[in-house]
């Protein structure tokens, strides 16, 4: 068992079910449980914000506010699991690339254990995008555990 798992959570229903697994599988009684959502914001990139859009939302602003509602809905999926198992957390939300971010924070936190979905990318997607649970498995020194 491990005493400082760090997981991440993205809102999907992959992450929900690495949430779970880790609450279930990794945790001893004593175990501390850190969940990070990262707000991806190189999906996004910032346009130009001097730009005046004539009243309408600007770009940016659209992106922003995407951004804030992923979010919400990922804390409310958080509190809805681990209010179901009794299970108390610390909650990290930060802004970046998410497979950066999460392996600095589990180094910063000294997590045992980092616990993150696989959405079951295809070959195309992984080549467009990237995989953030590939990335983590190949450049973290901490142990992972890749839910699918």
């Amino acid at each position: 068992m491990f005493s400082k798992i760090l997981v991440a959570c993205d809102g999907s229903l992959q992450s929900e079910k690495a949430l779970i697994t880790a609450i279930d599988g990794c945790m001893k009684e004593d175990s501390e449980l850190h969940i990070v959502h990262i707000m991806n914001i190189n999906t996004f990139s910032a346009i130009d914000t001097e730009t005046s859009y004539g009243g309408a939302e600007s770009p940016h602003d659209i992106s922003r506010k995407f951004l804030e509602k992923g979010r919400d809905e990922t804390v409310n999926m958080i509190d809805r699991v681990c209010s179901e198992k009794n299970v108390i957390y610390t909650l990290h939300v930060d802004g970046g690339s998410p497979g950066h971010a999460i392996i600095d924070l589990a180094s910063k936190i000294g997590a045992d254990l980092i616990v993150i979905g696989s959405t079951g990318k295809g070959l195309a997607g992984r080549l467009i995008i990237g995989s953030v649970s590939g990335y983590i498995s190949a450049h973290s020194r901490i142990s992972t555990m890749i839910v699918r």
